[in-house]
Protein backbone atom coordinates (compact mmCIF):
# COMPACT_ATOMS: atom_id res chain seq x y z
CA UNK A 1 0.00 0.00 0.00
CA UNK A 2 1.29 3.27 -0.63
CA UNK A 3 1.26 6.05 1.98
CA UNK A 4 -0.15 8.95 0.25
CA UNK A 5 1.04 12.66 1.65
CA UNK A 6 -0.55 16.12 0.54
CA UNK A 7 1.02 19.68 1.77
CA UNK A 8 -2.20 20.85 2.25
CA UNK A 9 -5.94 19.73 3.16
CA UNK A 10 -7.01 21.33 -0.27
CA UNK A 11 -4.19 19.30 -1.91
CA UNK A 12 -5.22 15.91 0.03
CA UNK A 13 -8.56 16.61 -0.79
CA UNK A 14 -7.74 16.51 -4.57
CA UNK A 15 -5.49 13.21 -4.20
CA UNK A 16 -8.09 10.98 -1.75
CA UNK A 17 -9.06 7.60 -3.37
CA UNK A 18 -12.71 8.37 -5.43
CA UNK A 19 -13.49 4.85 -5.71
CA UNK A 20 -15.16 5.69 -9.19
CA UNK A 21 -17.17 3.06 -10.95
CA UNK A 22 -16.66 0.86 -7.48
CA UNK A 23 -19.39 0.33 -5.19
CA UNK A 24 -18.59 2.97 -1.87
CA UNK A 25 -20.20 5.25 0.66
CA UNK A 26 -19.38 9.05 1.51
CA UNK A 27 -19.65 9.91 4.81
CA UNK A 28 -21.84 13.25 5.40
CA UNK A 29 -21.01 15.19 8.59
CA UNK A 30 -24.28 16.39 9.84
CA UNK A 31 -23.69 17.57 13.50
CA UNK A 32 -22.88 13.87 14.30
CA UNK A 33 -19.96 12.69 16.82
CA UNK A 34 -17.71 10.01 15.46
CA UNK A 35 -16.40 6.98 17.34
CA UNK A 36 -13.05 6.20 15.47
CA UNK A 37 -9.92 4.17 16.50
CA UNK A 38 -6.51 5.74 14.88
CA UNK A 39 -3.82 3.98 13.36
CA UNK A 40 -0.87 6.40 12.52
CA UNK A 41 2.42 4.73 10.27
CA UNK A 42 4.09 5.57 13.72
CA UNK A 43 2.21 2.37 14.98
CA UNK A 44 0.56 4.35 17.49
CA UNK A 45 -2.98 3.43 17.99
CA UNK A 46 -5.21 6.18 19.26
CA UNK A 47 -8.94 6.68 19.95
CA UNK A 48 -11.20 10.16 19.18
CA UNK A 49 -14.79 10.70 20.27
CA UNK A 50 -15.65 13.82 18.56
CA UNK A 51 -17.86 15.83 15.45
CA UNK A 52 -17.55 16.83 12.85
CA UNK A 53 -13.50 15.09 12.27
CA UNK A 54 -12.17 16.26 9.05
CA UNK A 55 -8.47 16.66 10.38
CA UNK A 56 -6.26 14.62 12.94
CA UNK A 57 -3.02 15.04 14.65
CA UNK A 58 -1.26 11.71 15.96
CA UNK A 59 0.06 12.35 19.44
CA UNK A 60 2.49 10.34 19.64
CA UNK A 61 4.58 11.74 16.15
CA UNK A 62 2.66 14.67 15.45
CA UNK A 63 2.00 13.52 12.29
CA UNK A 64 -1.62 15.27 10.69
CA UNK A 65 -4.26 13.19 8.21
CA UNK A 66 -7.15 14.24 6.45
CA UNK A 67 -10.01 11.80 7.02
CA UNK A 68 -11.44 10.77 3.82
CA UNK A 69 -15.16 10.50 3.69
CA UNK A 70 -15.34 7.56 1.23
CA UNK A 71 -15.60 4.30 3.02
CA UNK A 72 -15.55 0.92 0.96
CA UNK A 73 -18.26 -1.17 0.72
CA UNK A 74 -17.83 -5.56 0.88
CA UNK A 75 -20.51 -7.27 -0.97
CA UNK A 76 -22.11 -9.84 0.71
CA UNK A 77 -24.07 -12.93 -0.33
CA UNK A 78 -25.66 -13.38 2.99
CA UNK A 79 -28.73 -10.72 4.08
CA UNK A 80 -27.39 -9.79 7.96
CA UNK A 81 -30.61 -9.46 9.80
CA UNK A 82 -29.90 -5.67 10.56
CA UNK A 83 -29.59 -4.88 6.88
CA UNK A 84 -30.14 -1.04 6.34
CA UNK A 85 -32.12 0.30 3.41
CA UNK A 86 -31.10 4.01 1.91
CA UNK A 87 -33.87 5.97 0.86
CA UNK A 88 -33.72 5.70 -2.98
Amino acid sequence: MKIKKAKTEKEAWQIQERYSGRPHGWVQWKNTNVCMDVHCKCGHMSHIDEMFVYSIKCPNCGTCYMVNGHIELIEIEEEPENVKHPNI
